[in-house]
């Protein structure tokens, strides 16, 4: 029944060009009782909420079907789920567009409707960068691991808004842009400059 719910509400957004005025009037266009919404959602804020979540819940379990997925590297999986996310999302680039309008006064803060994504996001990711910790794919340092999730967050976020911005056929320039980024953080990740870097600056501390 959500289903029904988050594409009633798409369509609504697109064919109105804004975001239902409430509840009542929503439920009325559905052709059900008011009540009956609030069996599945408390405001239009949370249904809104639920749908790039949703979308994120169906791209992530496409990728743990896939046969080959036990045995991808950390760099591999993060990769497969940002491709997959996006072609999910495909079919449903003018609401991803219309929503991005929406809320363009609200950056550099990352919009509300992202909320519920962010939750499972970090739910399902951060499992994956810990065993990359732990297979020493990327670096183990203390106090800055538990942010890695954090960092591939944003990373996400810079995917979003490239793709709905992206004018290229079949939107190749944003399959580029998910390689090199996710590369670029992981990278950052793994053991190299900037754990060299991050010595250093223990070593002047530690010496002022």
């Amino acid at each position: 029944m959500k289903t029904a719910f988050i594409d009633a509400y798409i369509n609504h957004c697109l064919t109105n060009n804004k975001r239902p005025d409430n509840v009542f009037l929503f439920a009325k266009a559905m052709n059900i009782e008011e009540s009956e919404f609030y069996q599945h959602y408390s405001t239009l804020a949370a249904l809104e909420a639920d749908i790039y979540r949703t979308w994120f819940l169906s791209a992530y379990e496409q990728c743990e079907q896939n046969e080959l997925w036990g045995g991808y590297s950390t760099r591999e999986k993060i990769l497969a789920v940002f491709y997959t996310l996006i072609e999910v999302i495909k079919p449903n680039r003018s609401f991803a567009t219309f929503l991005k309008k929406q809320d363009v006064k609200k950056l550099p803060q990352w919009p509300s409707y992202l909320a519920e994504l962010n939750k499972v996001f970090v739910d399902k990711l951060k499992p994956i960068l810990f065993e990359g910790v732990s297979s020493k794919e990327l670096a183990s340092r203390k106090y800055l691991e538990d942010k890695y999730v954090d960092a591939i967050w944003l990373n996400w976020l810079f995917v979003l808004t490239f793709w709905i911005d992206d004018s290229s056929a079949g939107f190749e320039k944003t399959d580029e842009a998910i390689e090199k980024s996710v590369n670029l953080s992981l990278d950052l990740m793994g053991t190299g400059p900037l754990d060299a870097m991050l010595n250093f600056g223990k070593f002047l501390f530690q010496n002022r």
